[in-house]
């Protein structure tokens, strides 16, 4: 089943468009080239329910043929599918007619689509007829509630008012069409005045699949170019991903490198402060043995010291010493007489008592002609103070 979108069942397949100047060759071209309406006739067509989806395409193409008064060669066509896939907006130009408008090498742009194919994709909640406002045209159609494909589609003369509505209506204005990486165009909208809410016109994201089916070039220029960006953009992911690793390779080899470098400077101060160890440690250690040395020397007099003042300490007594042995660092022998065997046991008593000696045995003595002589052997038990590496490091 075919059904016109003309405005007037009577108009020809194919109006007078309105002649567009084509961009001065100092404006960059941009990426998507969006045509008017007015360039192109179009129909509304039933899709068979037996239709198998990848069959679209080649049914799409037996209806242009058969609508269309101009061998498709001539022809630069395309076609839009409805969401629920029950109908297609086909629709074509005359390739003479695009070139002598200045439209001859739409092989340079990434997309080339009719101007109501940027609202493919939008949603009313109720009929709505949408006013889109080009940079040199303007174009109505309408959306009935709920449908994805517009019907009655029609071209405004530059300056001229649309013709009163029935219906809700929308004015826009097509705004600068991005690109994503993977040329994936993002159409968005500017409302010239009162936009109706809750409904889905901005911005819109056809699917590529979508997007190459209503593209107007050539079928096999559209095949060539689609297996080339895929190509294109397969090598771009595996150059992005190269330069990634590449990055994190660098940054690898330079941690790898940092992390040597600081070993290294570790090592390097680990050694330094290994030998400043050393070093006070042998400072220390010549300091423990030269204060050694000096206990060694002054202890037999602090020996006998010791033991003498306990001896006056206890008065005028008859202890007289005879002879005094060290035979180590602590031990004393003291051979000596005393008046009575009770000054004796007093003395050896005071020796214990003082904190000084700790008796080695008892005292071994012998009385003959009113005096005892003995003999007495004591281990000094006076301590010294702490060495000095017990009190902290000393610093170099």
């Amino acid at each position: 089943m075919k059904k016109a979108i003309h405005s007037d069942p009577d108009t020809p397949a194919v109006s007078e468009p309105t002649q567009i100047a084509p961009e001065p060759e100092s404006v960059p071209l941009p990426d998507v080239l969006v045509l008017p309406a007015d360039y192109f006739f179009i129909e509304k067509v039933e899709v068979p329910t037996a239709l198998d989806p990848a069959e679209l395409a080649d049914f799409a193409e037996l209806s242009m043929e058969a609508v269309s008064p101009f061998p498709l060669d001539q022809l630069r066509w395309g076609f839009s599918s409805s969401s629920d896939g029950q109908h297609l907006l086909i629709y074509a130009a005359l390739k003479d007619r695009l070139k002598l408008a200045g439209y001859a090498e739409l092989e340079t742009y990434t997309w080339v689509l009719p101007d109501f194919i940027t609202l493919h994709g939008a949603r009313f909640t109720q009929d709505t007829e949408v006013i889109l406002e080009g940079e040199r045209y303007t174009t109505s159609f309408l959306f009935i509630c709920g449908e994805g494909l517009p019907e009655n589609i029609r071209s405004l003369s530059e300056g001229s008012d649309p013709p009163p509505s029935t219906v809700q209506s929308i004015h826009l204005k097509l705004l600068t069409v991005e690109l994503s990486e993977e040329s994936i165009p993002t159409f968005k909208f500017e409302t010239l005045g009162e936009a109706p809410a809750d409904d889905l016109w901005s911005p819109l994201e056809p699917d590529e699949t979508s997007l190459w089916n209503a593209d107007i070039r050539p079928n096999n220029f559209k095949t060539v170019e689609r297996s080339a960006r895929r190509t294109t953009s397969l090598v771009t992911r595996i150059m992005g991903y190269a330069a990634i690793f590449a990055i994190l390779l660098v940054i690898f080899e330079g941690l790898l490198f940092a992390g040597e470098f600081w070993l290294g400077t570790r090592a390097a101060k680990i050694d330094e402060q290994s030998t400043r160890v050393r070093r006070v440690e042998d400072k220390q250690s010549l300091l423990n043995k030269l204060d050694q040395v000096a206990q060694n020397e002054l202890r037999p007099i602090a020996m006998l010291t010791a033991a003498n003042e306990v001896r006056t300490a206890l008065g005028k007594t008859g202890i007289e010493y005879d002879e005094t042995i060290i035979d180590s660092s602590n031990r004393l022998t003291i051979e000596g007489k005393a008046n009575t065997i009770n000054e004796l046991n007093l003395y050896t008593k005071s020796l214990r008592q003082s904190g000084e000696f700790q008796l080695v045995g008892d005292p071994k003595y012998i009385t003959r002609d009113s005096k005892t002589t003995f003999t007495v052997t004591l281990d000094y038990t006076h301590r010294e103070p702490e060495p000095a590496e017990s009190k902290g490091a000393m610093t170099p």
